[in-house]
């Protein structure tokens, strides 16, 4: 087995508007805290080649990836099955495709991006040296930094998942694993990989070559501070994670397996009514974000002009790669704690690791009881997005059926 690693800044210009934290902010980045780079791993066993890329991106679009996988294939013959594309959902970075309301797209930012990860993953594939040995450690965090913010003591995955590659005459990479939505910053203007880049900056001062890989943290945000203790408070949630990191390591063997399982997402079947209808109790409701009744209307315009395309069928594709026997893989949601929970418990293995905002991000994947609350992420967050809700138990069927169908493997 071989491994590389690769790092290519993706740091737009300043005066591009921000993604997140509510509607219509005109957050213009007037300021660096920090640079967003895309972070490679290649691996490479008996004549297949395997790539994780983690980009300092709220998400992707369709197109980008796209774009990423076919220059991979065209120079370095690398299956796009093989590669597997992650944001670690950063709200002080730019946006990548429309989410309305939500950060204006900057047509040269995103037309600039594949190349830019691109190259990152070529810089893996140019540092490419024998593997010695790889560990995977899993410990909880030392302290609570993240709580359920859609349910009341609702659950929480505490525990750090990481894997130390050690390579012949190169540095360790380490390759870490969290869920918490990247929100430490808050509201500014400025830009910033947030909490996971700390981790990584924290880990380069170890001499390792780091990847920060966000798991389903759809439902999980930082324990709320107040404004002045913010950066505090980052780091100290940055230092807890690195300090479970490769806490417990155990050897593992050098195996490589990965590809892609082609699932179907069920979406709510809609009358034209049914649009209107949902549009008109959104625009009635108290506006606890302001902008929210806007984008609703929004909303209904856009899915009644595409109504004769709107299909309560999705296909989706869910990536996985398996080292030395630890699964991880990767969902195009915003999902949820339980249906990570959900897959560990069908492939019966507490060290695997799940992801979310894979490849394009499609907006959450909440709960069964998320829907009947009718919160944010149920419904909102659908005119965000510009799609259909999902129907009530798609969190869990996907959690469930994904599991199973990874525990085959």
């Amino acid at each position: 087995m071989r491994a590389g690693f690769g790092k290519m800044e993706i740091t737009p210009r300043l005066g591009v508007e921000l993604t997140g934290y509510g509607y219509y902010l005109e957050r213009r980045a007037a300021g660096i805290i920090d640079p967003l780079h895309a972070r490679a791993l290649a691996l490479e066993a008996d004549e297949n080649i395997y790539l994780i890329i983690s980009c300092d991106l709220l998400g992707l679009n369709k197109g980008l990836v796209q774009q990423v996988k076919d220059a991979l294939r065209q120079e370095y013959g690398i299956h796009p099955d093989h590669v597997m594309m992650v944001s670690i959902h950063t709200h002080t970075g730019p946006s990548m495709k429309y989410h309305e309301g939500c950060g204006e797209v900057d047509p040269d930012t995103v037309a600039g991006m594949p190349a830019l990860i691109t190259e990152a993953a070529r810089r893996a594939m140019g540092d490419l040296a024998p593997v010695e040995g790889i560990t995977h450690s899993i410990a909880p965090i030392g302290e609570k930094h993240a709580y359920n913010r859609t349910t009341e003591n609702g659950p929480v995955d505490d525990q750090v998942r990481s894997f130390r590659i050690v390579r012949c005459g190169a540095p360790e990479i380490a390759l870490v694993s969290y869920a918490c939505h990247a929100v430490s910053r808050g509201r500014i203007d400025q830009i910033s990989a947030d909490y996971p880049g700390q981790v990584c900056r924290i880990l380069e001062e170890k001499g390792l070559l780091p990847i920060y890989i966000n798991g389903l943290c759809g439902d999980i945000d930082p324990v709320p501070c107040e404004d002045e203790d913010r950066p505090a408070r980052l780091l100290a949630f940055a230092q807890a994670i690195c300090q479970a990191e490769n806490q417990h390591p155990s050897p593992l063997p050098l195996t490589l397996q990965g590809g892609r399982l082609q699932m179907e997402l069920h979406l709510m079947a809609v009358t034209r009514e049914d649009i209107r209808e949902t549009a008109r109790r959104a625009k009635e409701r108290p506006e606890t974000i302001p902008g929210s009744r806007k984008v609703a209307a929004v909303w209904e315009r856009e899915m009644l002009d595409r109504f004769d395309f709107l299909s309560p069928r999705e296909e989706i594709g869910i990536g996985y790669l398996k080292i030395g026997g630890v699964m991880i893989t990767a969902l195009p949601f915003e999902g949820f704690t339980l249906t990570g929970q959900m897959i560990r418990k069908e492939l019966g293995d507490p060290r695997a690791i799940t992801l979310g905002c894979a490849e394009e991000l499609l907006g959450y994947l909440p709960t069964r009881d998320d829907i009947a609350r009718g919160a944010y992420a149920a419904l909102e967050s659908t005119f965000l997005y510009k799609r259909l809700p999902g129907i009530p138990g798609e969190a869990e069927r996907i959690g469930e059926e994904a599991g199973r169908l990874l525990a085959r493997i």
